[in-house]
């Protein structure tokens, strides 16, 4: 049985994590979204998501951020080893709730 929580050990919640992400890892943009991965020794993947005001109002952004987590919570064996970064275009505004956790998985870099 998967394990279907989120906890904060799958975040990224320090200043100095997302410094180093930025920093250290590589940029990967897709249709929709940017990636900033850091390939770490430990295999627990976290994430930070970085939604802009230029995606939309508060509701918006934070339903945004709300598909995309529960996204990485269902499928955290894709991301296994990174940190990583997400960060919205602004054009994610134009998909459904169910289209934008899809494009968020295909515009994921493979490995």
């Amino acid at each position: 049985m998967s394990d279907n929580r989120f906890p904060k050990d799958n975040r990224l919640r320090r200043e100095a994590d997302f410094s180093r992400v930025y920093e250290e890892g590589r940029r990967d943009s897709g249709g929709y979204f940017v990636f900033y991965l850091l390939r770490k020794e430990e295999t627990k993947p976290r994430i930070g998501i970085v939604t802009p005001k230029y995606v939309g109002k508060a509701v918006t952004r934070n339903k945004i951020k709300r598909i995309i987590r529960e996204s990485f919570r269902k499928n955290k064996e894709k991301f296994e080893g990174y940190d990583l970064i997400v960060k919205p275009k602004e054009k994610v505004n134009e998909l459904s709730n169910s289209v934008l956790a899809e494009k968020f998985l295909s515009d994921y870099p493979s490995q």
